[in-house]
This record gives C-alpha cells, structure tokens and sequence, in this order.
C-alpha cells in the first residue's frame, strides 16, 4: 500500500546552519532548529520526515582536492554552535549522518526510492542543488512549495555544469554565468544538453567538463554510491583518523 501522507525528506545542514548563525547560545540552538524542524513537518502536511546531515568523508574531495577548500574559517563560538546543533538534530530528530557523501545526496537516494516504490515525497531543503532532484519541494526560507519535473531538474543540473559553484569550488566555463547558460541551452531537447554543455566547454578552451558533472550530481542510488567509493578505494591508501570527538570530526571536514 503506498503512502498517501507525503515522505518528508529534509536537507538538515541547512537547519542546524540557521539555527546556530542566528544563536546567542546552545539553548537558542536547541530552541531554534526544533522551531525550524516543527514548522517543515507543519508546512509539508504533517508527513513522515527522514532528516539526512553532514557525516564522515565526502567522495567528492577524493576525486577533486580544491573541493570546498575555498570556504572561510568560521569564528569559535559558532563552531561550537554548530557541533551542539548537528548532535541535537541527530538525538531529537533521528538525522542520518551521510557519512561519504553530502546530505543532499541521501536525500537524493531516499527521493528515487520512494519514486520506485511510488510513494509520495516532498524535499524540504533550500540548497539550489536539491533542484536538480525531480519531484515536490519546500524551501524553508521562502516557505514556497515548487514542483520540478524530470526534464526541468536536468536542465538545472547542466545549466551547473556550465557555471559551476563558486561556493564549493566547482569549476565552470569563466564569463558563463546563469543567463548565458540558458542562452546555450535554449531550445535544447532533454537527450541533447549535455552534449551542448560539452561543445561550449570546447568552444572556450575550458577544458574537461566531466568532473564537473561528477562534482554536481547527486546520487540516485546506493548501487552508484558503491561504485564511486570502490574506483575510489582502488587508487587512494588507508587513511587514519585523527583524534577528536565524533561531532568535531565530522564538521571540520566543512
């Protein structure tokens, strides 16, 4: 029997985020992401939330080094903020650490698992990326819901691969921003984008578009999850891990 309430699936980096930049203390930490996760499940008809977070490792910054390595240091007191916040997340609201991935990305699985097995889903996140994601979305920011079908997610997913992601490093054709982007793409069939994508790259001697693409797509299952971490396995050693409390571990990886 599928379900008839909407699977609720939440992005909670972004909450734990919010709710620590806009703290005085732990306790408005606390106050404020419950706030926040009470106000999604109210805003998306009271559905069953599975909440993924930040977890251990990202197989992105295996396969590309400068990944995210242009974000800026954050001040001690919101480290500290975030860390009770990613540990109060997990404990009241039963969040799943992706641990090798991002957030988005098992947030991504759990969308194409519940479309396999049709059941209704609503994504509540308010990451541009979650976009690329077919299927209801709630941003809880704007308090907008928005539905994005599978052509449309696809367009958003190349229209990426030619800007890339200044925010994690993700390289992209220079002097391409959005509007040049769709310029491209106007009137480009579905099948035929990626081959567009890969001409422009060309045509400005930007070099190869492909670990973008790998960069900016999330996964859709956990059959290319085993994939990506097996290639990746067989060319990177063992690792240690440093010393340093679970929470600690996990977020200084950001």
């Amino acid at each position: 029997m599928h379900n008839e309430i909407p699977l609720v699936l939440v992005d909670a980096d972004s909450v734990y985020f919010k709710a620590a930049c806009i703290a005085k203390t732990k306790i408005h930490v606390k106050k404020n992401i419950d706030s926040l996760m009470l106000e999604i499940e109210g805003n998306c008809f009271g559905g069953e939330l599975k909440v993924a977070i930040k977890g251990k490792g990202n197989f992105r910054k295996e396969i590309y080094k400068p990944y995210k390595q242009n974000r800026p240091d954050l001040k001690e007191e919101l480290k500290s903020f975030l860390y009770y916040g990613h540990d109060h997340i997990i404990k009241r609201w039963g969040a799943i650490p992706a641990h090798g991935m991002e957030a988005d990305d098992l947030v991504s699985i759990w969308a194409y698992e519940a479309r396999e097995a049709d059941d209704q889903y609503i994504i509540a996140g308010i990451d541009k990326d979650l976009l690329q994601i077919p299927g209801n979305h709630y941003n809880f920011n704007k308090k907008t819901h928005t539905f994005i079908d599978d052509d449309e997610a696809h367009k958003l997913l190349m229209i990426q691969c030619l800007t890339g992601d200044r925010t994690d490093n993700i390289p992209g054709i220079k002097g391409i921003g959005p509007k040049k982007a769709e310029k491209i793409l106007e009137g480009v069939g579905t099948d035929a984008m990626w081959r567009y994508v890969k001409k422009a790259w060309v045509d400005h001697d930007a070099g190869d578009p492909k670990i973008s693409l790998r960069l900016l797509s999330m996964l859709k299952t956990w059959e290319e999850y085993e994939d990506v971490k097996s290639s990746i396995q067989d060319k990177t050693p063992e690792c240690k891990q440093d010393a340093g409390s679970e929470g600690e571990k996990i977020l200084q990886e950001s």
